[in-house]
């Protein structure tokens, strides 16, 4: 079937007989509108103002442009003399009465007046306009004529297919371009029903839409499948009116193959699937953001890395969310990407809704048109916050091998001719008087203090052997507080401990990961003067147990923060500096990080994560 499309006409080289003189002129009303070119003058008025004039008419009345006249008042054209005739003939109109052909006196633009023959087209139509062709009086009276042979050239040359039908849906006319699907020839397919070629599993659709066009009389839109002569089949777009005569009511149908459009919207609505599904379940926080800098659209990624909905981001600042030492950062590269149109790539760090930090390497890319202009700009951030901790970790342990591998040199350098000068210091000890005894004490403590930095050597290059074994967190920390106890309590240290779990079992060397908690726990006593305090908290997170050791001492300058665990750096009077180091080593070993925090006068936050299950 054609069934819908544009109001175009209908006429043939051979016209059918059955179609008369007066069915032709009833299509004219719908179909000026789409010849701007004809040489005819056509106009149009709905409610006594003028709805359209072709160029022909316009130029005929004086005026170049369609605006200056369109939705003012016909009257203005017409003497007033004529008025009340013109009025008669457009209600004869539009109930479909043919007025015929009258001499009228129009005004044109300049002021002048016009004889003109004024040729009514009888459509009752839907849309209440009525249709009239005017010619200069004493021009070719075959007006009509002229105009339908003019829609016949333009109807018998287009690409789409144009066709008449009666109420049964039965062709009356139909254009050549439907010789691509007729097998029996054009001519022999007047009469014959308009769904012959349409696809089997199309057809009841296609009767069903076009019995509302017959009941209705509203333009229907419809698509289906047709069969060409080759065998293939097409999508076809119809567009169908009526148009109401003095007769029966007829149905123009002008249809166009829509194949190449269809198959190309089913490719992009396949496109954009894949995409969608793409970026709906990647890993990576997907962003769109507008040249104003605002988030157009983000990618569901972001509630399971972030804890955001995206209606939470989009519509928001580009920046939000960003951690305030990172914004000036992220701002700079935002404007070089919107600037350059170049790809941009930074690591920055972003607030979780739960408050922890993530950090996040981003790449920004300008999203532009066929000329060159960029019309959005899509960031894609991956979170490497683990990568980062792997990195240290791995940093940290070539480190603290080396320093190993050095500490092991120096202390079997150190401890044989060490042993040797000990044996001897005592021997003369014995043979020396009162007086020079006190010598030889201070010479033994100095020696003491020099095997005690061989033996911290000794602890770095290997520490102390143990089974590893599953051990209550809780009592491994109650253990280390019972050896600082008495420093403690002369100073009048409160200990804490803040355990919400009854029970948190790690895989460690006990008395590796003792002596861990005894140096800390060590540095934050010596730490506090008087009177101060010590929490401990011992808590879950996922897969790891966090223990946390704060204390209200005078805390660690930043310049020396960044030191810790160096080793011989201490900020005691007493002291090797080795301490650290050991502990950040067996931590190390065991699979976990340690991390502090530390103001000036405000105390110090030491945080060990430790694996929860063996490593």
């Amino acid at each position: 079937m054609t069934t819908n499309d544009t109001h175009a006409p209908f006429t043939s080289s051979s016209p059918p007989p059955e179609i008369k003189q007066q069915g032709l002129r009833d299509t004219i009303t719908t179909l000026t509108k789409y010849y701007e070119f004809s040489t005819t003058a056509v106009v149009v008025q709905k409610n006594g103002k003028w709805v359209y004039l072709n160029p022909s008419a316009l130029n005929l009345l004086g005026y170049e442009r369609l605006s200056e006249v369109q939705g003012k008042s016909i009257w203005n054209f017409i003497v007033k003399a004529d008025q009340q005739m013109v009025s008669e003939r457009i209600q004869a109109s539009i109930n479909g009465v043919n007025p015929g052909s009258l001499e009228q006196k129009w005004i044109k633009k300049d002021g002048t007046i016009i004889p003109l023959e004024v040729t009514a087209i009888p459509v009752a139509n839907y849309l209440g306009q009525t249709t009239a062709i005017i010619k200069k009086v004493n021009q070719e009276s075959q007006h009509v004529h002229d105009t339908l042979q003019h829609y016949r050239l333009i109807t018998e040359n287009m690409n789409e297919i144009v066709s008449l039908l009666d109420r049964r849906g039965n062709l009356l006319y139909v254009s050549p371009s439907y010789k691509d699907y007729s097998k029996d020839g054009i001519h022999n397919e007047i009469g014959q029903s308009s769904i012959k070629y349409v696809h089997e599993e199309d057809k009841e659709f296609v009767k069903s839409e076009f019995l509302k066009l017959v009941k209705y009389r509203k333009p229907q839109t419809i698509q289906y499948r047709l069969q060409k002569t080759d065998g293939t089949y097409r999508c076809i777009e119809s567009q169908g009116i009526c148009i109401s005569g003095q007769g029966d009511c007829q149905f123009i149908v002008v249809s166009r193959d829509v194949t190449d459009r269809h198959l190309a919207e089913s490719k992009l609505r396949l496109s954009e699937l894949k995409h969608r599904v793409i970026l709906e379940h990647s890993n990576d926080l997907i962003c769109m953001m507008s040249h104003e800098g605002i988030a157009v659209y983000a990618s569901l990624s972001y509630k399971s890395l972030l804890g955001y909905e995206q209606n939470e981001v989009v519509g928001k600042d580009i920046l939000s969310f960003i951690h305030p030492e990172d914004y000036e950062k992220c701002q700079k590269a935002i404007v070089k990407l919107t600037e350059t149109k170049q790809p941009v790539t930074t690591i920055y760090r972003k607030i979780h809704s739960s408050g922890h930090v993530l950090t996040l390497e981003a790449k920004g890319m300008a999203v532009v048109d066929d000329r060159g202009d960029a019309n959005h700009f899509v960031f894609i951030s991956r979170d490497i916050t683990e990568k980062i901790k792997l990195e240290q970790y791995r940093e940290n342990i070539e480190k603290l091998a080396l320093l190993g591998d050095v500490a092991a040199g120096f202390a079997h350098e150190i401890r044989n001719p060490l042993t040797s000068i000990k044996g001897f210091i005592n021997l003369l000890a014995k043979e020396r008087n009162e007086s020079e005894r006190g010598y030889h004490q201070i010479i033994e403590d100095e020696l003491e203090k020099i095997e005690e930095v061989v033996n911290g050597f000794i602890a770095l290059a290997k520490p102390q052997a143990g089974d590893v074994a599953e051990v209550s967190l809780l009592k491994l920390v109650k253990n280390a507080i019972s050896v600082l106890t008495p420093q403690a309590s002369l100073k009048n240290i409160r200990i804490n401990i803040n355990c919400q779990l009854k029970s948190i079992i790690i895989r460690c060397q006990r008395n590796q990961m003792k002596q861990v908690f005894i140096n800390i726990l060590k540095n934050a006593v010596e730490a506090i003067e008087e009177d101060g305090h010590i929490e401990i908290i011992l808590e879950e997170q996922q897969d790891r147990v966090c223990v946390i050791i704060h204390d209200n001492g005078i805390g660690i300058e930043e310049e020396r923060l960044q030191r810790i665990g160096v080793p011989f750096y201490t900020n005691k009077e007493k002291g090797i500096g080795l301490g650290m180091t050991v502990s950040n080593k067996i931590i190390t070993e065991h699979k976990g990080q340690l991390e502090i925090e530390s103001k000036q006068g405000e105390g110090t936050k030491v945080v060990i994560h430790l694996p929860k299950y063996p490593f």
